[in-house]
C-alpha cells in the first residue's frame, strides 16, 4: 500500500459514485452523494500489493478507481487461484461485507497494476446511516441486492458442479462394469 489520502475535490469522486451499482438508488440525489463522498477516502496501490488478504480481518469497501485488480482464493489445498480480474473502467466494488460484519475477508484482492481506489470505512458508513438513514437503508438494501444474486448465481453454480460429479461417478461406475465384464 502507498498510502491514502483524504483531501480530494470530491466532484471526481460523486461521479465515480454515480456509476457504482450500489450507489444507483442515489445517483441523482446530489446531497446524498455529496455525504457518501465526504466519508470516502483515497488510497493508492503498487502493483503486486495485497489491497485485501484473505483471512484477516476488514472494515472496508473498496471501489476501483483506476487500475486493475485481481480477486484470489485458497483452495483446501492452500493452492491459489484467480476468480477473476477487474478494471477500473467496470466500475467495480469489492469488500462490501466488510461494511455488514466484522468477519474475516473471504478472497484476497492484489493490485495486478499501480491502483487508486476509493475506500468506505464500516464506522464511518454507520455514522453516516445514523445521520442520514434512509441513504443508509438505500446503500444497505443495494449491498443485499448485490450479496442476493451472487448467491442465486453460486447456487446455480453449485449445481452444475454436483451434476457434474455425478456423471464422473456414473461414468465411473460404467467402466468398472464393462472391466468387470
Amino acid at each position: 500500500m502507498i498510502g491514502q489520502d483524504k483531501a480530494m475535490d470530491e466532484r471526481p469522486i460523486i461521479e465515480k459514485l454515480r456509476k457504482i451499482e450500489l450507489f444507483k438508488d442515489i445517483k441523482d440525489d446530489k446531497e446524498r452523494l455529496a455525504r457518501l463522498a465526504g466519508i470516502v477516502s483515497v488510497q493508492r496501490c503498487k502493483a503486486g500489493n495485497h489491497v485485501i488478504t484473505e483471512g484477516e480481518e476488514g472494515s472496508e469497501l473498496y471501489i476501483l478507481n483506476k487500475g486493475t485488480v485481481c480477486i484470489l482464493k485458497r483452495t483446501l489445498d492452500n493452492d491459489v487461484f484467480t476468480i477473476v480480474t477487474l478494471a477500473n473502467n467496470e466500475d467495480v466494488f469489492f469488500g462490501e461485507l466488510a461494511l455488514m460484519d466484522e468477519e474475516l475477508r473471504s478472497a484476497s484482492v492484489v493490485a495486478e497494476t499501480d491502483c487508486e481506489l476509493l475506500v468506505i470505512n464500516r464506522d464511518d458508513f454507520s455514522r453516516l446511516g445514523e445521520e442520514d438513514p434512509r441513504l443508509g437503508l438505500m446503500v444497505t438494501r443495494a449491498i443485499g441486492r448485490a450479496l442476493s444474486k451472487r448467491l442465486r448465481k453460486t447456487n446455480e453454480d453449485l449445481i452444475i458442479l454436483f451434476e457434474a460429479l455425478v456423471g464422473e461417478v456414473a461414468e465411473g461406475d460404467q467402466l468398472e462394469e464393462t472391466v468387470e465384464d
